[in-house]
């Protein structure tokens, strides 16, 4: 007689029939059935959605780099192979012809003489230009201009000329300080403009700087405009600074020289020589032949 537990009838039966199907797959194997349900796990849904963040800043980045060279690379044909900043013309203004000639000269110089930006004007050294003329002349005032596309300006001044300086047969402008302002041919000195003063000291041109001072300077300005007008009837040829101090001598063109003292008024020596030329020399000074000394207070000296 066989007895049936019904609380294990199910068990039972359900295991009967897992056993008959496995064995209906095959003796000794177990075929796995896999879901097709699709899980999301959370913590790698971030992870992808940083990779495409980064995958688009990467591209973007590539793209910023290559508009760089295009960038780059116009400015390099633009600066260093391009004719658009090519150095045609440079305009010169405050020069008389032959200095405006030199300056052109020295500034075109300067465009040959470069390994890098050659004749360009984006790239045209203009400080080397400013210390180059500066150095050649003296001037007071210098501007230095590029004018698109293809034009150099140089817009200067020189130091107005006082006097003519004369050392050793070459002959310089000079100003109010005694500077020396440029070289300047004698053919082209007009007498009647600038006195002529002719050094015979040992003592030469320092630098820029001739051997004579301010007061000097102005001693010889304030004769020169008093004499020059052939006031009294004779012509002023030059003024002479010599191993004598504080003096200043005066040549007549065909005449003797006068000796001033520059430490005395102009104003009562000249008085002094008019009174000597119309009572003693009977308005003409050539009749002395050497000089007139008037650098003493009480006294006069002719020879």
């Amino acid at each position: 007689m066989n007895f049936i537990n019904h609380q294990n009838c199910g068990q039972i039966i359900f295991t009967q029939k897992l056993f008959n199907k496995t064995k209906q797959l095959g003796s000794g194997r177990r075929k796995f059935i896999y879901s097709k349900k699709h899980y999301i796990n959370p913590f790698f849904q971030h992870r992808k959605v940083l990779d495409l963040n980064r995958v688009r800043l990467s591209n973007k980045n590539k793209l910023i780099i290559f508009a760089v060279i295009i960038v780059i690379s116009i400015l390099v044909w633009l600066l260093f192979f391009s004719t658009l900043f090519k150095i045609k013309t440079i305009e010169i203004s405050g020069a008389n012809g032959n200095m405006s000639g030199e300056i052109e000269s020295i500034a075109r110089g300067l465009t040959e003489n470069r390994l890098i930006g050659k004749n360009n004007l984006l790239l045209y050294n203009k400080s080397d230009l400013n210390e180059i003329l500066n150095e050649k002349y003296y001037l007071d005032n210098l501007i230095i201009q590029r004018k698109l596309f293809h034009t150099l300006t140089i817009n200067l001044r020189e130091k107005q000329p006082t006097a003519v300086w004369r050392e050793d047969e070459q002959y310089y402008y000079i100003d109010c300080d005694g500077n020396i302002i440029n070289q300047t041919d004698p053919l082209n000195i007009n007498n009647q403009s600038y006195p002529l003063i002719e050094n015979l000291t040992t003592i030469k041109i320092d630098g820029r700087k001739a051997n004579i001072n301010k007061e000097a300077i102005d001693y010889i300005l304030n004769l020169f405009n008093e004499f020059k007008g052939k006031k009294y009837n004779f012509e002023i040829e030059r003024f002479i600074i010599d191993k004598d101090v504080n003096t200043v001598k005066m040549a007549i063109l065909s005449g003797p020289k006068i000796y001033f003292n520059i430490k005395m008024s102009a104003v009562e020596q000249t008085a002094k020589l008019d009174l000597i030329i119309k009572n003693n020399l009977k308005n003409d000074v050539k009749t002395i032949k050497e000089y007139v000394d008037l650098r003493y207070a009480n006294n006069v000296y002719m020879k």
